[in-house]
């Protein structure tokens, strides 16, 4: 079931009616919760919700047995076999195809020539962002950050919440299960908050991503050597923005459903192409995924405080790099991602050494590196875009030396980009006014308003484009 489609509007509508039609009946609410959660992830495959099944049973008492025991082999043995089960059955569909299709051409190298088949695999919707939700929960359990949680029920509920199962906000356990054990509070403010991000959310997918994706970046991305360098340069900086708008509208999307049900969910992004440097960008870009990296990668194998920081922030980013996707390209994207943040690391530390200023958060200075940074982002994810590195080689060739002169240009696809910019770059006060603005109008206005704006822009789409995170 599609965020995109009138059946998902359906199924919220009924979702929130049953919801605010339990009241205190805490129970009730959580069964037509999590229900409901199952009714849609199964209405995209109804064989993978075994799966999520599967992972919701080992970390439930994975946790529960870490809670009880004070033996640390104990607890450990628990800890990896939900850790070695949930990471196992992602690795297995997500990444099995290359693991030997990459020992294939190693042996290759060697002269010995296998005819190793491939796996006729569909990888499952979500299943990064569950497993990753889940094991977040088991980890908080064993590092005594988390009570385990007493009711299977509530704890399924919070491994399948449907509007982060398929991509996320990655929410903490201490963010979602005291919600969902708990009476929601905060009365219409939620709804009309609810409406206004749904609303953001399908403008940035179908008004912008989409748009910018059909008119500028497929086609350059889809044969490069048959257009211009400047047309070609322009999709790189669109594709930047496509996913911006594709993956915060979902987000907006999944909030909006989540506060309309009395929940809150985390921010995922604070304006990422303000950045000025590369480690303020992941500081502001898909903050839940990069924040788990951070607070179960990195800072287990030593973080700056063990080992060589600079070498467990390679480990890291390359960890990022392969979760996005299973390639050599999403590999090197996070080798360059690490290098520049190592870079910026040493560049650190050594002006700290000097004892020299911090580099200044405004400016002409500020503004270059912001620029700067922009440019390393959006080029990197060349190797992001295309389907594997051969074809992300081929397109920066392009870019240097091109073969063709086409570059057609869309007056909606270069509108959609220039207001793309506009909205990301507008003082965040603006866009605060115009939000205070529509949370003024009631709760019954802004739902007109929403099925009506709705109805048009998924009228307006083939219903062909899923986001982009659905791959991952």
């Amino acid at each position: 079931m599609s965020f995109l489609s009138f059946h998902f509007l359906l199924f919220l509508a009924i979702t929130f009616v049953l919801v605010h039609k339990s009241g205190t009946r805490l129970n009730l609410r959580n069964n037509v919760m999590l229900f409901a959660s199952y009714y849609f992830y199964m209405c995209w495959d109804w064989r993978f919700a075994c799966l999520l099944l599967f992972n919701t049973l080992i970390n439930f008492f994975a946790a529960e047995r870490i809670a009880v025991s004070t033996d640390m082999r104990y607890r450990k043995w628990w800890l990896w076999m939900a850790v070695i089960s949930g990471l196992g059955v992602l690795a297995y569909f997500k990444y099995a195809n290359f693991f030997i299709e990459t020992f294939s051409a190693l042996l290759g190298g060697f002269g010995l020539q296998i005819n190793a088949p491939m796996l006729q695999l569909i990888l499952p919707i979500g299943i990064s962002f569950y497993t990753f939700q889940s094991l977040s929960y088991t980890l908080d359990v064993y590092r005594g950050r988390q009570a385990s949680c007493n009711s299977f029920r509530d704890f399924a509920l919070f491994a399948a919440f449907f509007p982060t199962v398929l991509s996320g906000p990655i929410t903490r356990a201490h963010q979602l299960l005291p919600q969902l054990q708990a009476i929601p509070q905060g009365g219409s403010g939620k709804i009309e908050t609810g409406l206004f991000l749904l609303l953001r959310g399908f403008i940035k997918k179908i008004a912008f991503a989409d748009v910018l994706a059909v008119h500028l970046v497929n086609p350059a991305f889809s044969d490069p050597s048959a257009y211009s360098s400047w047309f070609l340069l322009l999709a790189v900086y669109a594709y930047s923005f496509q996913i911006y708008m594709d993956l915060s509208g979902y987000t907006d999307i999944a909030r909006g459903a989540a506060n309309l049900l009395g929940f809150e969910l985390p921010i995922n992004f604070n304006r990422p192409y303000l950045a000025d440097s590369v480690s303020n960008f992941w500081q502001r870009w898909h903050i839940s995924m990069s924040g788990f990296f951070r607070d179960y990668l990195y800072f287990s194998v030593g973080g700056s405080k063990f080992g060589n920081a600079y070498l467990n922030l390679f480990i890291t980013f390359v960890a990022i790099g392969m979760w996005h996707g299973a390639g050599w390209n999403f590999i090197v994207y996070g080798l360059i991602h690490g290098s520049v943040i190592c870079i910026e690391r040493f560049s650190r530390n050594r002006r700290v050494r000097l004892g020299l200023a911090p580099l200044k958060e405004s400016g002409y200075l500020w503004l270059l590196r912001m620029i700067i940074v922009f440019q390393i982002v959006a080029f990197s994810r060349i190797l992001f875009r295309a389907p594997d590195l051969a074809a992300a080689m081929k397109f920066a060739s392009a870019i240097l030396t091109p073969a063709g002169s086409a570059a057609p240009l869309s007056a909606i696809g270069i509108v959609a980009l220039l207001l793309a910019v506009v909205c990301h770059f507008v003082p965040t006060r603006f866009s605060l006014a115009m939000y205070d603005l529509i949370r003024s109008r009631s709760s019954w206005q802004l739902a007109i308003c929403l099925v009506f704006f709705v109805y048009v822009l998924i009228a307006m789409t083939s219903g062909k484009a899923p986001f982009v995170y659905f791959q991952f």
